[in-house]
């Protein structure tokens, strides 16, 4: 299946409120899980690198989304505007 990056954040949240959120939210606080999107299989570890690493031993050219259990976001993102003020995304 081809993915867009949006097509497959969409799918792995899907996946992950479907099948791992509850679960995982009180079991996994402040870990990580990389979620395949083509096995829908987690993989759970401390440091987001540590979840992409187990999910690639045993798929690795596997699909994934990368949650941080309990967050809003996996990693925090900062800029700082230019006197300017223009978008920094359309730069």
């Amino acid at each position: 299946m081809n993915f867009t990056p949006k097509l497959l954040a969409e799918k792995g949240e899907i996946i992950y409120k479907g099948k791992y959120q509850q679960e995982y939210e009180r079991l996994y606080p402040g870990k990580y899980a990389a979620i395949d999107v083509d096995t829908e299989k987690a993989f759970i570890a401390d440091t987001p690198e540590g979840a992409v690493e187990a999910l690639q031993k045993e798929h690795p050219q596997g699909f994934f989304h990368l949650v941080k259990i309990g967050s809003n976001g996996v990693f925090k993102v900062g800029f700082s505007a230019d006197s300017n003020e223009r978008d920094w995304l359309l730069q």
